[in-house]
């Protein structure tokens, strides 16, 4: 595995490069690229550190908007297009670059994530008043298996000011009119993946995406971190999807 920078709008992007498989992976808030490594180190692929976050430069970034055209350019210059692979904010990310930079989509593989993300005020509030105990109660709702919420507590009061700005602009993403009016629908294959204990963006979320041409897997035991706490099973699901592309 190597680390690649891509030069784009002249600032620095840190990509986690395992193969050349067009397979682009997209975090979630707060989060980086090595949140991927065991699907990397399995499947091969590329894992983007998001503007501001990881290694990457900082960017001016107010919307999923913004994250997305930077990505499409990602894309663009690695392989053209690709298969993205989008976790709860990088799910928004995957289907705003579907929505707006449809030739650099190939499929999308969205995970744990849906066509509105709204916040519970409580934590957009939290994570500038207490940052501390709020980072704490977003790692106890994001994992099923409590193994990872004391190192995740500590990264997300680490990282409070640009979770705190990832989750505001989760919060105002919202797709969920413009799919029920029939202006969005899959017409690249499409798998929506979620865990069965996901708290933070339920099974219903995913459910919603079938109506408009995804597939939907669950995936028992696991709650909004499946990557981490089921990666051999989602490995399984991602290879499985991967295979039906060819």
């Amino acid at each position: 595995m190597e680390r690649v920078q891509l030069l784009i709008q002249n600032k620095k992007i840190s990509i986690l490069k395992a193969s050349d498989l067009p397979l682009f992976y997209i975090h979630g808030s707060g989060c980086d690229a090595t949140l991927w490594l065991k699907q990397l180190e399995e499947l091969g692929g590329f894992a983007v550190d998001l503007p501001n976050h990881g290694k990457s430069d900082e960017f001016k970034i107010e919307s999923v908007e913004d994250y997305a055209e930077i990505i499409s350019e990602v894309i663009k210059e690695v392989s053209g297009s690709g298969i993205i692979a989008g976790h709860s904010l990088g799910g928004a990310i995957a289907q705003m670059l579907y929505l707006k930079h449809k030739n650099v989509v190939r499929a999308l593989i969205l995970i744990g994530t849906g066509a509105r993300l709204r916040v519970l005020p409580k934590i957009l509030e939290g994570l500038e008043k207490t940052p501390l105990e709020t980072a704490r109660f977003v790692a106890e709702m994001a994992f099923a298996d409590k193994r990872f919420v004391d190192e995740f507590s500590k990264l997300f009061a680490e990282r409070s000011k640009i979770l705190h700005k990832d989750l505001k602009i989760c919060d105002k993403f919202d797709l969920l009119e413009d799919f029920k009016a029939g202006k969005i629908k899959f017409e690249v294959p499409t798998v929506a993946i979620v865990g069965d204990k996901d708290l933070l963006t339920p099974v219903k979320y995913s459910q919603f995406f079938t109506n408009y041409g995804a597939r939907l897997v669950v995936v028992e035991n696991a709650g909004h971190m499946v990557m981490l706490e089921k990666p051999e099973e989602l490995n399984k699901v991602i290879k499985n999807f991967l295979k039906e592309l060819h």
